[in-house]
């Protein structure tokens, strides 16, 4: 399967969540902008209908992005319009995505087994195509049928076959579609629900090869080599051919390494060619690996693993040092060197442009738009709902201004919601978040501190879950150099209620392991940004900690809705600041925007992820507690997690069935003692403390909830 663009099964949604390690908490960088001064409303009232898109048939085709207005073709490497791809000539519906169909034939145990054959047999292709990926996902692989020869070990392919591709997915759409959904049982039909929706969205994909090429694998803040040392330094050893594996691995990166970049040269070849500034960037945090080339904690770490080898001799403990050593300094860095040269050669002053702005761009990004936020909502409507919550976050500021009471100035000014460092703001956490949340299971988890080198690249923390057929290996991340006045939000974000909460609790209670591994990103996102901001009122309930949250929800929308702009509409940097300045009333230049820019014109959905699945999940929270407003916090944020991560459309019906039921589900009967960890400075040390359970082993507990007072509203968290 194609590793690359993800338009294969949905598995490889889930591995870009996995290891997206440095993609967390990094909006309001770009964002640093005073908000304080109150706005005048100058926007006209048709001036949303003048930039929507029109979704009818006949303006679909005639709304091309090669009829746009911004479109352009590279000049440096031709016109990406008559390379030999295939390419949409509109902009899909969601009836062309999802089409309907009769319903199966098969039922009951029978559809129950063919589930579970299918779901076997996409981790079997998915996970059996990278050794990386099986070793970091799976604590036994084996248990999957999953093995692999010495010749084997490596990252996977970048690119795979297309028609292998397509022939795999019409197979198992084949298959789900001879079932009978509604024989179904709940846990079956959500898995069902899931899997359809992500194979539809993939075979819909898989119809043109240009798809393949709108975008560069390699990105300056998530492409692969941003994670690549972390991703190293959790494979653990056991034994001999565990550390030899390992040394296969950095091995491979030479070929691996080699193919992104032929990817990024052909790409360009087609037509497709960054600008110089995106390239840049890249080549620069490549540079970042490279000055790690003497001091990198990996040289430390893999020593410390070797002391997990029972009975390993010091002759041979020795050999592998050495061949460690040499392969670390002749084979990984160079080739990380070599890459920045290569990605650098790229440059040929093409346009600043969104993914839009390409032939059949518009659909590629609604293709995008579907598989990063989770919904079946249109593009429009989503536009709408952003432009419309933009403006209710702006007043609530601004209306708190307006009342001339400044109590809240001092704290606003010097405020620091934090109890400390990462150990201490978890600990916090974890005991706080008990009224609100559903109990979890034991766990260890592990911190991690980002090398100096990365400090001006990497986010604040980060969460990275592996291993996930257990409990106790978790980590997180922490940039020391970004730790700021809200860390402790931060924590919740990547720790309690937020990624590492999310991701244990539904290794709990998902029987389907498809669904905590192709849990859209949208879906991952939005929780933690909700939380992080519901969070909030576990540190300060002033109009000071009120206006800051605010502050921190409109980055994250602000962020979406330029990332529609630039990638679906074909803003410019100067569009994105007249954006702004109409809203908030204010003068704004382009160069106040050219960082966040330049992220999503290299990686378009980086910024609906966030402010998109933030707000959808916002909004099914605030629908479920007025379907059922005498329901608490915790029956509501239960209800919510128990439906798994479908689209919220799915999560939405699936939560209302059991609030409607009147007895919501606790998997876990009571929260433990809380859970233990281990620090490394960036290297690798084992957790300790909790007891390591298998997700299977947690029976179901209907014990009542506590009472817990309702803190939703419009503003999420207010």
């Amino acid at each position: 399967m194609n590793r690359k663009i993800r338009t294969t099964l949905a598995m490889i949604l889930v591995l870009a969540m996995t290891f997206n390690v440095a993609s967390c908490s990094t909006i309001e960088k770009f964002f640093n902008l005073d908000h304080s001064s109150r706005r005048e409303r100058h926007r006209d009232d048709d001036d949303e209908d003048e930039t929507e898109p029109e979704e009818t048939e006949e303006t679909e085709t005639e709304e091309t992005s090669e009829t746009r207005p911004n479109s352009v073709t590279p000049s440096a490497s031709g016109d990406p319009s008559n390379n030999g791809l295939t390419y949409p000539d509109h902009v899909p519906t969601y009836d062309e995505i999802h089409p309907s169909h009769p319903a199966g034939t098969v039922s009951g145990q029978e559809a129950s087994d063919l589930l579970d054959e299918i779901e076997m047999q996409i981790l079997q292709d998915e996970l059996g195509a990278s050794y990386v990926d099986a070793d970091i996902l799976f604590d036994d692989y084996s248990a999957f049928g999953i093995e692999f020869d010495s010749d084997e070990i490596g990252w996977g392919e970048v690119m795979s076959d297309h028609d292998e591709d397509v022939e795999e997915v019409n197979e198992v759409l084949d298959q789900l579609y001879s079932i009978d959904r509604d024989s179904l049982d709940t846990d079956d039909r959500i898995f069902y629900d899931k899997l359809l929706n992500d194979i539809e969205l993939s075979a819909y994909a898989l119809q043109y090869t240009a798809f393949d090429y709108y975008e560069s694998v390699l990105k300056s803040l998530t492409g692969p080599q941003s994670e690549v040392l972390f991703i190293l330094d959790v494979l653990d050893f056991e034994t001999v051919e565990d550390a030899e594996n390992y040394i296969l691995v950095l091995r491979d990166i030479d070929r691996y390494y080699d193919d992104m970049c032929a990817f990024e040269e052909e790409r360009a070849s087609y037509g497709y060619v960054n600008s110089d500034d995106v390239y840049e960037d890249v080549a620069e945090s490549f540079d970042n690996l490279v000055a790690q080339s003497e001091d990198c904690f990996l040289y430390e770490s893999f020593q410390t693993r070797l002391d997990n080898i029972p009975n390993l001799s010091d002759s041979d403990r020795q050999s592998l040092i050495e061949e460690h050593d040499q392969v670390m300094h002749d084979i990984v860095f160079p080739e990380f060197e070599e890459c920045a040269q290569r990605i650098r050669a790229l440059k040929c002053g093409a346009p600043d442009v969104g993914v839009c702005s390409y032939p059949g761009g518009d659909a590629y990004f609604a293709y995008i738009f579907a598989t990063q936020t989770n919904s079946g909502r249109s593009i429009d409507e989503a536009i709408e709902e952003l432009e419309n919550y933009s403006e209710y976050v702006a007043d609530a500021v601004f209306s708190v201004a307006a009342t001339g009471n400044t109590d809240w100035l001092d704290e606003y000014m010097n405020h620091d919601y934090s109890e400390g460092d990462t150990q201490e703001n978890l600990d916090f956490l974890y005991d706080t978040v008990q009224d609100d949340f559903p109990a979890i299971p034991d766990h260890d988890y592990r911190l991690m501190t980002v090398p100096e080198v990365f400090a001006d690249s990497f986010s604040p923390a980060a969460f990275l879950g592996y291993h996930l057929d257990r409990y106790d290996h978790n980590i997180v991340i922490t940039n020391e150099a970004s730790i700021g006045d809200t860390f402790g939000i931060t924590c919740a974000h990547e720790g309690y209620p937020g990624h590492m909460y999310q991701s244990v609790y539904h290794r709990t209670v998902c029987s389907h392991p498809y669904m905590y591994l192709a849990d859209s990103i949208g879906y991952a996102e939005g929780w933690a940004t909700y939380v992080e901001n519901y969070s909030f009122k576990y540190f300060s309930t002033s109009d000071a900690s009120d206006i800051i949250r605010a502050e921190n929800q409109f980055n994250t929308i602000l962020f979406a809705r330029f990332d529609l702009g630039v990638n679906y509409e074909g803003w410019t940097a100067q569009d994105c600041a007249d954006w702004y300045a109409d809203l908030m009333g204010m003068s704004a230049s382009a160069d106040m925007f050219m960082d966040a820019y330049n992220l999503l014109l290299s990686d378009p959905g980086y910024g609906i992820k966030y402010g998109l699945g933030y707000l959808f999940t916002g909004l099914t929270m605030t629908e479920l507690s007025e379907r059922y407003p005498d329901a608490s916090d915790l029956e509501i944020h239960t209800a919510y997690l128990n439906a798994q991560p479908g689209t919220f459309e799915q999560i939405l019906e699936n939560a209302s069935e059991e609030l409607a039921s009147g007895s919501v589900n606790y998997p876990v009967a009571n929260w433990g003692d809380s859970v233990s960890s281990a620090s490394s400075g960036g290297s690798s040390s084992s957790g300790s403390g909790s007891s390591q359970n298998e997700p299977d082993e947690t029976e179901p507990d209907e014990t009542e909830p506590s009472e817990s007072t309702s803190a939703r509203g419009s503003l999420w968290g207010l």
